[in-house]
């Protein structure tokens, strides 16, 4: 494999050769966003060991250890179990620890609230997937007021004391999706739209900006009122069997969502497979839903990537201190039965 040059590093965050030696030998103080701009590069272009190296200091013998919890959806919605192996893994490998993790159902938000508080007593930090309530948001501020950082993973909240975000640029890639629609369909088709919840600032992002990019063009789609899947599979067949029944000229489902694996058992069970399924992903038997046709095109987040962005993020910032915010997005991969 060829070496990666700290010169190809420094173009791909845009930064100069010394604020990429400043970083990953820790020569000197960096801000830390062109810090993370470094770390990221780094990643992307596989220089994993010079990573491990920056970790490795930062993890020195005498420095207490950080202590992270994660409040994710159950394990039965989609990519959070795959999600939770690689934050668990990320963070023996960088920090020797074990996190705790809190699964919760996205309906009960006084549950999930009362939950924050417990687990903030126990951690340092906290990366929450949740949806943009009141309750919640009060809850955070509560807990940032404590000590204890709490980043928003996938989805955004409104201001609210916490420590960042870590996930995709949403508004990119809802216009993604209406640039395949666009490709895709006839003027005049009917596209459909499932959410997990409208309470998702993520999957509103995505929604608004796919009509957006759709309006732009002035092709006369017809978009319709999003269902909600609940980000379950079960929402997911829901949500979908009462939009077949209700619209048969529906030509697109866009679900920028959980809960596909059901949307899939619906279209299929309707026979008609006509019916081109944009999504994200990962999906469970994702890849074997592109080959056989049933999901068209999918925006699949980088799981691995993500998990190992948010355990660095949460380490640097505990061991320096470090009270700045962070927004911090991803790349995506567009997945179609050509590409797998």
């Amino acid at each position: 494999m060829k070496k990666v040059s700290m010169a190809a590093v420094a173009k791909a965050a845009g930064v100069g050769v010394a604020t990429v030696d400043r970083v990953l030998n820790r020569r000197a103080p960096v801000r830390q966003e062109t810090r993370e701009k470094v770390l990221l590069a780094a990643e992307r272009l596989g220089y994993r060991e010079a990573m491990l190296k920056v970790m490795a200091r930062e993890e020195t013998p005498g420095k207490t250890p950080v202590r992270m919890g994660f409040m994710l959806l159950t394990k039965d919605h989609s990519f959070y179990q795959p999600f939770a192996d690689s934050l668990r893994r990320f963070a023996y490998q960088y920090a020797h620890t074990e996190p705790e993790f809190v699964g919760f159902d996205i309906q009960d938000v006084e549950s999930m609230a009362a939950s924050l508080e417990k687990l903030a007593k126990r951690v340092d930090a906290i990366g929450l997937v949740a949806l943009d309530h009141p309750l919640i948001r009060h809850t955070i501020k509560k807990v940032a007021a404590s000590g204890v950082r709490v980043y928003a993973l996938f989805s955004d909240f409104s201001p609210c004391g916490h420590a960042g975000y870590i996930g995709l640029d949403n508004q990119k890639a809802g216009r993604t999706a209406g640039w395949f629609a666009d490709r895709l369909l006839q003027p005049q088709d009917v596209i459909g739209v499932l959410l997990g919840d409208h309470r998702f600032n993520c999957q509103e992002s995505c929604e608004i900006s796919f009509r957006s990019y759709l309006r732009e063009k002035n092709s006369g789609y017809v978009v319709l009122e999003p269902l909600k899947t609940h980000e379950s599979v079960e929402g997911g067949y829901s949500a979908a069997t009462t939009l077949l029944a209700n619209h048969s000229d529906l030509a697109m489902i866009y679900a920028p969502c959980g809960g596909i694996e059901g949307v899939l058992k619906a279209i299929k069970e309707s026979d008609r497979q006509h019916i081109k399924l944009l999504c994200h992903g990962p999906v469970v038997n994702g890849d074997l839903a592109l080959i056989e046709g049933g999901i068209e095109v999918m925006i699949r987040h980088r799981i691995d990537l993500i998990a190992e962005t948010v355990v660095r993020v949460i380490i640097s910032h505990f061991r320096e201190d470090d009270i700045n915010p962070v927004h911090i997005t991803l790349p995506f991969d567009l997945v179609t039965r050509e590409n797998i």
